[in-house]
């Protein structure tokens, strides 16, 4: 009796046992909802807007919830799923894209939309050796026409294109 109270003390009553079965998926999940709720509390302080005429507010708080969103069903994997665990971390990807967005934010106004993607998509892709070059290029065209056409020309936000507009 006095063997099963001290395994039970130790491991806590079998139906409430909690195991996360992907540390992976737990942290990416974390993250995402670290950062969400960050951007979202950021974007708080942005107008809103109205529906004909959206604010600066709107898509800081959609992405925000996007990456709630993510983070919760990561974090619902991480516990549902067996996965990978975390074996050594890898700081190069952090760090080319921690550099790719601050380049964005200090490229935008001065050099313009269209350089400022091109820095920050490339400083990204430098994040990995398993980069392949030519279907990275594609991707940027893909992404330049994707981000000139929605913020420019659909938004009509009043971003420089390049830096000689």
């Amino acid at each position: 009796s006095s063997s099963r109270l001290h395994a039970w003390s130790r491991e806590g009553p079998p139906a409430m046992r909690i195991r996360i079965k992907s540390s992976q998926d737990f942290a990416t999940g974390l993250l995402f909802l670290i950062i969400g709720i960050g951007a979202y509390y950021i974007g708080s302080s942005y107008n809103m807007g109205i529906a004909q005429r959206p604010g600066t507010g709107v898509l800081p708080r959609i992405l925000a919830w996007c990456l709630i969103g993510s983070g919760v069903l990561m974090w619902i994997k991480a516990f549902t799923t067996d996965g990978a665990g975390i074996d050594k971390f890898a700081w190069r990807p952090l760090a080319m894209v921690t550099v790719a967005v601050i380049a964005f934010s200090l490229l935008i106004d001065r050099a313009g939309l269209v350089i400022a993607m091109i820095v920050s998509m490339t400083l990204a892709a430098l994040g990995t050796h398993e980069t392949r070059w030519r279907e990275f290029a594609m991707f940027m065209v893909l992404m330049l026409a994707i981000g000139l056409g929605l913020f420019i020309y659909g938004l009509g936000m009043p971003i420089r294109v390049l830096p000689w507009n």
